[in-house]
């Protein structure tokens, strides 16, 4: 059974397992243009009701889309045919295999795009794009923990409060009062100052921290 098929048992079946992956989940992580038409079903119904489609609502909307021939009805049709619940899957074995599902199609997919710059002869892309295009690719992830949850993370609030950190003292006396002994080590600092009269002499030694 491929990994698509698997993406598609857990998005109808799997609620817990859809909503953590369907904002990561795009049409052209899939190859097949059958399994694409399936995947937008299934994405478009999301988007418009919040939940999750059955299978007959996908046949109802196979049924209704327009613009695909008989044979690609008919190979999408199969498709959710097969579609079926999974039982006693490990749902961090199913998010760790999405994920990597969607970081490989990704990568390829800007390597394709790049390849396909560098071919072109008409000018319309340039290949400045593409170190953006590949950076975007490798920073696909499914891990969207943005700082502290109040509720969740106390203990590591609660040394982040207590920790004492390693100062980097300055050569100014002013600038250690200032910052309370120096900064602290591996962080990035930017020392801003206003204009000053040209007579006046101010040295600033900046280190590396």
């Amino acid at each position: 059974m491929s990994i698509e098929r698997v993406i598609f048992d857990n998005l109808i079946f799997n609620e817990t397992y859809g909503r953590k992956v369907i904002p990561f989940l795009k049409e052209e992580y899939f190859s097949d243009k059958n399994e694409k038409i399936v995947f937008n079903l299934i994405d478009d119904y999301v988007k418009n009701y919040n939940s999750f489609p059955t299978k007959e609502a996908l046949y109802i909307d196979l049924t209704n889309k327009e613009g695909i021939n008989e044979d690609s009805f008919q190979t999408c049709k199969e498709i959710v045919d097969n579609i079926n619940k999974q039982y006693d899957t490990d749902l961090d074995w199913l998010l760790n295999q999405t994920e990597k599902f969607c970081q490989e199609k990704s990568v390829y997919n800007a390597i394709m795009e790049s390849i396909s710059i560098l071919d072109d002869k008409t000018g319309k892309k340039t290949k400045g794009a593409i170190p953006d295009i590949l950076s975007n690719a490798l920073a696909v992830s499914f891990d969207s923990h943005i700082g502290h949850d109040f509720i969740e993370n106390y203990e590591e609030r609660f040394d982040f409060y207590h920790r004492k950190e390693v100062r980097v003292e300055f050569d100014l006396d002013y600038f250690n009062e200032i910052t309370r002994g120096g900064l602290p080590r591996k962080t990035l600092n930017i020392a801003l100052a206003g204009c000053v009269h040209p007579d006046t002499k101010v040295k600033i030694r900046f280190r590396k921290i």
